[in-house]
């Protein structure tokens, strides 16, 4: 070890030394950390005592009055002071025990708490979570919450209506009747009737206009679990949705933690998680100042995203009596089902793309997919012939692009003795390749066009499979779930940005991405590198190779389709080639154009030609005075 190194390692320790020495806390920073510590551990003590107090109170609320002892009667008499101080008006429907009530339309199950008289469980149950036998719930019953707050004459604080219980009237298997008593000619009943997917509901305060304010607020906290084959895709497609009066459908930041006061009454919100949500609306609309938030779920592995929202009500009053309805969508996020509840743009909570993308998937793609159903009921058929039905509606297009793709292959000898012979001046070869496009009648834009009327398909396809819900669940091949990622080959460990598995699809969709652009630039004449500009072979290796990494977790319908459309591509541009370009024909069309006399030029073509020669001149003098320095 030389003097170097020596010297170099006592830096370095001096450096680390000194660092922690820097970093160090000082002694009233030390005293303030733990004064902050000792202050947090006592408010977690008080807000245990809090807890532990709170639990037994609620518990008091649950004992079964005819079963009181002479003791017990005398506790409910002190217990009744804290209900009024509580609860005020409403201090009587808080006594009574728990207990659920289920509805079943054959789509739904809910299960309503006889606390607040709220749905407490919604179960699908035409629709299983992957991999298993039981329906699919739209939320964790056990980390989720529902209710009404109430402003109650004589009570000290808001009143949650998930504090009072709620007994039933009258029921069948859809439609529930449930009430809470608080006084003779006093109480809150809850009607809900269910159809489908829709829950009608409607609260009414009878008796109570004198007591309870018509101002209300719907708070509504919701666990997502997980349902699909792929959590981070279920996470990133997961977010709340709702539509301002006035506004289009908006969203929250999907798949990331976000929070919105709305300024405009809500028609509609949704707590939107992939291919289901759950959706609640007011005829009358929220009030302003609707809170909503999403929080991801970083450490759970069972949860998807973390929803809460605070939705301003006002009830209608009529006579003594107030009133407030509410309906509810517990389903999947299919266009039809969506466009039923009547709510304007609900089927938006599908997101086939914005704009002309959308208009694409719900007005083309969807109802072409829902006639192929009625005859194939493989998904993967239904996707492999509407790549075929889409790749022959676009083959004029394709036809076109392969004709200017051959005109300029026919030019290639001839640009190439252009870039030759003005390598050195990038003006002179821009002008001499131009005035040989003139001459030939070539437009060297003409490929580009048609390739641009493609991409509304292009990328309408990239929205369109992976929000589908009829792909959900559908097998194909290997692919156990077209909507979700597909897997030949489980790794035992993860990559990163690729991910735990390696996607069949996917990489035939890249090895098809790779040959089809090969050909494709076989076809392009080449074009000169320019300084500071992406080498366009490079990209051509290096394309398909990144699309490994985009779409291993993508659903495995898109893939499918991807490759299919490479290899319908492919086989049209080696039929173009062998049965319909004759490119001796080209080459003729090409010297005919030569040999006409050149139109006479317009005057603002011989200005700026004229200006383009004299920036040359200019260009070579600037150049040459450089040289001679």
């Amino acid at each position: 070890m030389d003097r170097n190194n020596i010297i170099g390692i006592i830096l370095m320790v001096a450096l680390y030394v000194g660092y922690i020495w820097y970093t160090q806390p000082t002694e009233e920073q030390r005293l303030a950390a733990i004064a902050e510590q000792e202050a947090a551990i006592q408010t977690a003590r008080l807000d245990s005592i809090q807890n532990a107090e709170e639990n037994a109170f609620q518990e008091s609320l649950r004992v079964q009055p005819l079963a009181l002892t002479t003791e017990e009667s005398k506790e409910i008499e002190i217990l009744d002071d804290a209900l009024r101080i509580r609860y005020g008006a409403l201090a009587a429907g808080a006594l009574g025990t728990d207990t659920t009530f289920q509805l079943s339309s054959g789509d739904l199950d809910i299960v309503l708490a006889s606390r607040g008289g709220l749905p407490l469980k919604a179960q699908l149950s035409n629709f299983n979570r992957y991999g298993s036998d039981n329906g699919v719930d739209l939320w964790d019953p056990e980390r989720s919450s529902m209710s009404i707050v109430l402003d109650v004459d004589g009570a000290i604080g808001p009143v949650s209506l998930s504090d009072l219980n709620f007994v039933s009237d009258q029921r069948d298997d859809s439609t529930l009747t449930l009430t809470s008593v608080v006084s003779e000619n006093q109480s809150l009943v809850w009607t809900h009737a269910l159809s489908g997917f829709e829950l009608k509901s409607q609260l009414i305060l009878e008796g109570l206009n004198q007591d309870v304010d018509e101002e209300m607020v719907l708070v509504w906290e919701a666990t997502g679990l997980n349902n699909e084959k792929g959590l981070e895709w279920e996470v990133q497609h997961s977010s709340i949705y709702f539509k301002e009066t006035g506004m289009g459908r908006d969203y929250l930041s999907d798949g990331r933690s976000d929070e919105l006061t709305t300024e405009l009454p809500l028609e509609w919100m949704a707590f939107k998680q992939n291919f289901f949500s759950a959706l609640v609306a007011t005829p009358e609309g929220f009030g302003v100042g609707a809170e909503l938030a999403t929080v991801v779920a970083e450490e759970d592995s069972t949860a998807t995203m973390l929803y809460a929202a605070a939705l301003p009500l006002k009830g209608k009053k009529v006579g003594s009596s107030t009133s407030t309805d509410l309906t509810f969508y517990f389903g999947p996020n299919e266009q039809v089902a969506l466009e039923a509840t009547g709510l304007e743009e609900a089927d938006r909570i599908t997101d086939y793309g914005w704009w002309i993308f959308g208009w694409v998937n719900r007005h083309a793609i969807l109802p072409l997919y829902a006639f192929l159903t009625q005859y194939m009921a493989s998904a993967g058929i239904i996707i492999l012939v509407i790549t075929l039905i889409i790749k022959l509606a676009l083959s004029p297009i394709t036809w076109k692009n392969f004709k200017s793709s051959a005109k300029m292959k026919m030019l290639r000898p001839e640009i190439d003795a252009l870039n030759e012979k003005h390598k050195d001046d990038a003006m002179a070869k821009q002008q001499a390749t131009m005035a040989l496009y003139r001459e030939t009648g070539v437009n060297p834009l003409a490929g580009c066009i048609p390739g641009l009327l493609q991409m509304p398909i292009l990328y309408a396809m990239f929205r369109f499979f992976p929000s589908n819900i009829a792909m959900r669940g559908e097998s194909f091949l290997w692919a156990d779930d077209l909507g979700a990622y597909d897997s030949i080959l489980d790794l035992p460990f993860e990559i990163p940005f690729y991910g735990a598995h390696v996607s069949g699809f996917t990489l035939m969709m890249a090895v098809s991405t790779f040959f089809y652009m090969r050909m494709t630039m076989a076809n392009q004449p080449p074009q000169p590198q320019q300084a500071g500009m992406p080498n366009m072979k490079v990209i051509q290796q290096i394309f398909p190779f990144m699309m490994l990494f985009f779409f291993n977790r993508y659903a495995s319908g898109l893939s499918l389709y991807y490759f299919a459309a490479n290899v319908v591509s492919l086989g049209q541009m080696v039929a173009i080639k062998a049965w319909f370009i004759d490119e001796n024909k080209i080459r003729e069309k090409i010297e005919v154009n030569k040999a006409k006399p050149k139109k006479k030029k317009s005057g603002f073509q011989e200005r700026l030609e004229q200006m383009q020669k004299e920036q040359t001149a200019k260009t070579k003098e600037i150049q040459s005075k450089k040289g001679k320095k």
